[in-house]
């Protein structure tokens, strides 16, 4: 296994050399943290018109105890206020529906009104746990029975369960299309070994250094499922089995995990904000046109409180490299830079710092 010092000299050298491709704007993202999805209502009434008026009032409220549950921990459960969820809805879409002669069956997609419900839980005196700004690209790996992998080709119900995600939630996760840049940048061999400089290819491709492979074994009745991820992406777990209860297809076996993994992941993105953000590893490059910039950027590296450590990997006329231990997510790390004195930015498929004022 390679030291930190040379993990991290390797990743900028893949950071570097990746040959970056605009990624296709298709590419399928889970996200909006006001949404709530997949909300399953089944009302009876006098008729079918008004068991769905009924029922849309009834999945607007309940889809606002789901987000108010999303936006806070569960020690502050107990506290959360009691709202009419029907007056903080935006809009709302049907995904399914069936309507019979006294019945109405559907599935909802509401959208609320975030600043309202912010506003809401802040005068509640309850912290609301913030959407994570960085996207995290999801590589699902499928191993059938047979034991041929797949990641890119058809067919992969794995990949087709990710694909099918609904889109609310605190953690944007991206899902790439597999176009040719994806697929020079890792194949399913790369993936189900983890390998970092792969993976640190297509995330560099898709411009953040989160990427979380997702590998899933078939094995009869149950799916083994194995998660790769870098030092600074939310990783739920390592490894977790599903088991397939009876009268259970493939597909809802898959599309339960591909849920609950979510949800994990998500779990983990709180549980980091509630200690003060992620914590991790970066790696940056210090451009220099002298020997004063970089005296200043170690100066100033000491005044940035989320900067716990760092160490230097290599240093030559023209730039540095160095890995910096932090806390905080991407935002908050730039932040507290900025007031350093310290300028970080993401371009190109790698992190940048520049001391700022300084020639």
């Amino acid at each position: 296994m390679p030291s930190l010092r040379l993990a991290g000299a390797m990743a900028l050298v893949a950071a570097l050399l990746v040959f970056f491709n605009s990624p296709d704007s298709r590419a399928q993202v889970s996200f909006d943290p006001f949404t709530v999805d997949g909300v399953e209502v089944d009302v009876s009434a006098a008729n079918a018109q008004v068991a769905k008026d009924q029922a849309i009032v009834a999945a607007q409220r309940q889809g606002f105890a789901t987000l108010l549950e999303r936006l806070t921990a569960p020690e502050d459960r107990a506290r959360l206020p009691k709202a009419d969820g029907v007056e903080f809805v935006r809009d709302f879409s049907v995904e399914q529906e069936r309507s019979l002669a006294s019945r109405y069956i559907a599935s909802l997609s509401v959208r609320y009104n975030g600043s309202a419900v912010k506003r809401l839980l802040q005068a509640a005196g309850i912290a609301v746990t913030e959407a994570r700004t960085r996207p995290v690209v999801v590589v699902p790996v499928f191993v059938p029975e047979d034991g041929r992998a797949a990641l890119w080709d058809d067919p992969n119900p794995w990949r087709n369960a990710w694909g099918n995600l609904h889109g609310g939630g605190l953690v944007p996760l991206l899902l790439p299309l597999g176009d040719l840049g994806d697929i020079q940048a890792i194949t399913a061999a790369q993936a189900l070994a983890g390998d970092a400089l792969a993976m640190q290819s297509l995330g560099a491709r898709w411009r953040t250094p989160d990427v979380l492979v997702a590998a899933a074994t078939l094995r009869g009745k149950v799916l083994d499922v194995a998660l790769h991820a870098g030092p600074t992406t939310p990783k739920p777990f390592e490894a977790l089995s599903y088991r397939q209860n009876d009268g259970e297809s493939l597909d809802a076996l898959l599309s339960r995990a591909v849920k609950d993994i979510a949800r994990a992941i998500e779990t983990t993105h709180k549980q980091n904000a509630a200690h003060g953000g992620e914590s991790g590893t970066v790696s940056a490059l210090v451009p220099l046109s002298g020997m004063p910039q970089w005296l200043a950027v170690r100066e100033r590296l000491g005044r940035v409180p989320q900067v716990k450590s760092w160490e230097l990997v290599s240093l030559s006329r023209t730039e540095a490299a160095i890995i910096m231990h932090v806390v905080g997510d991407s935002n908050q790390l730039a932040e507290g830079m900025s007031t350093g004195g310290l300028s970080l930015k993401w371009a190109d498929s790698f992190w940048t710092v520049q001391p700022v004022g300084v020639n």
